[in-house]
């Protein structure tokens, strides 16, 4: 058997632009080297279908459409690191739904 760390995250929801955002906890199986991104994208794949986030970024740090806000933070989710601790997840830009960025 083996002990697997789980990440405990709170992760901003909303349903639409003009709806109040509430968040939403989730456990994530945590690995080292884990980017937010990473974590971001095990949600909608694994957990929740209904997340939305833009996952089409260039995943090196240079085009910051991956920009959401780490624990109070403005950070770039595909370079950023998923600490090992309590996580809470915002987004940084106008969304009109969770992550999804407003046009």
């Amino acid at each position: 058997m083996t002990n697997e760390a789980v990440l405990s995250c709170e992760v901003a929801r909303k349903e639409s632009a003009a709806a109040e955002a509430v968040f939403v906890s989730y456990a994530v199986p945590y690995r080292e080297g884990m980017t937010v991104l990473d974590l971001m994208r095990y949600i909608a794949d694994e957990l929740d279908g209904s997340f939305a986030f833009y996952d089409h970024a260039c995943k090196r740090g240079f085009c910051g459409s991956c920009l959401v806000k780490v624990n109070g933070t403005n950070s770039l989710s595909c370079r950023h690191l998923a600490p090992d601790g309590p996580l809470r997840l915002e987004p940084a830009l106008k969304t009109t739904k969770d992550f999804w960025p407003a046009d």
